[in-house]
């Protein structure tokens, strides 16, 4: 059966580079890994803005006010499975300037702790260069953007 969800991430840039998470499915260990930027779903009743600083916390320990995301930078509607369920899941990115940190993973939860391995600040030549997986794929075109300031209106980022 396909899950509804939404999900709320986070593009944190310091220094030109942008965190992400390394994370893999715990039901089936044998896929590969991949990248992809802090966040995750939305509680019922949620905004969309309170629940992006809540998982950015929870992932990093970076405390956020969710005032401070901003406009939505893009969008993205995916569908996929994880730990032996399918999701139909629309996204939204925000993307916030940091100072750059040593993320923690003491707000993990149980799920997490199964299927998230750490952390890595990437450049954006980094992320054009590598031949990991990176979700979404076209996550470097979004960095560029947000680097150069170039974000009038959301991107509509592919699904993969």
């Amino acid at each position: 059966m396909l899950k509804d969800r939404t999900a709320a991430r986070v593009l944190l840039v310091a220094d030109r580079s942008v965190l992400l998470i390394k994370g893999r499915d715990p039901g089936r260990p044998e896929l590969d890994e991949w990248w992809m930027t802090p966040g995750g779903g939305i509680d019922d009743g949620e905004a969309i803005e309170a629940a992006a600083a809540r998982e950015v916390f929870e992932e990093t320990g970076l405390a956020i006010e969710p005032e401070r995301l901003g406009s939505v930078v893009a969008t993205r509607f995916t569908e996929f499975e994880f730990a032996g369920d399918d999701y139909r899941q629309r996204e939204w990115f925000f993307a916030v300037e940091v100072a750059m940190f040593v993320p923690e993973r003491h707000g993990w939860d149980d799920t997490e702790r199964l299927a998230l391995i750490g952390h890595r600040w990437w450049t954006l030549d980094e992320l054009e260069a590598t031949h990991e997986v990176v979700y979404p794929c076209d996550l470097a075109t979004l960095v560029a953007a947000v680097l150069d300031g170039r974000i009038d209106e959301p991107m509509e980022l592919s699904g993969r």
